[in-house]
């Protein structure tokens, strides 16, 4: 299939040329694909900590909504359950908020990975991941830290009465 250099027209000799033998014009070659954003990384965000998908393509605004959707239907959740040994229709109402709190982590999880998707397609800008994304490692790393100090102080004052004199 023989290309033709997009200023005079004329064939070119090789696919693959970078300047026209005729005119002398320069041949920009086709634009290579980058991935500002990877969707993947934005799905595994998201399946950790609602709304970690959307900072890390820099909707804040979009996390924190999600986020906040998600611990409200947590909440309610949690009232429901409470209600269920004296209220029989509170049952109902724990299978309903479960529901909703799947669908909202399921729609962070899909929204993430659009949001990554269209940033690569050049569809929506980016101006750099939020500032809130690293509040999810913070949490992470302070759970890690108490786990780590509860099993200390265990192991410590645990064997600190297990000495005989």
């Amino acid at each position: 299939m023989p290309n033709f250099c997009p200023t005079c027209g004329k064939q070119l000799q090789f696919e693959n040329a970078e300047i026209c033998p005729a005119c002398g014009v320069r041949i920009q070659p086709p634009p290579i694909p980058t991935e500002i954003r990877s969707p993947f990384l934005a799905i595994v965000l998201s399946f950790f900590f609602t709304g970690w998908g959307q900072w890390y393509n820099g909707k804040t605004i979009d996390g924190w909504k999600l986020l906040g959707a998600f611990f409200a239907s947590y909440i309610v959740l949690a009232l429901f359950s409470v209600m269920v040994p004296t209220q029989p229709f509170a049952a109902i109402l724990v299978i309903i908020m479960f529901l909703i709190l799947l669908g909202i982590w399921i729609y962070g999880m899909y929204e993430a990975y659009q949001t990554a998707d269209k940033i690569n397609k050049k569809e929506e800008t980016f101006s750099g991941k939020s500032g809130w994304f690293w509040l999810p490692v913070a949490l992470i790393a302070l759970a890690v830290l108490f786990i780590f100090a509860a099993v200390l102080a265990a192991f410590v004052f645990g064997m600190a009465g297990n000495v005989s004199p």
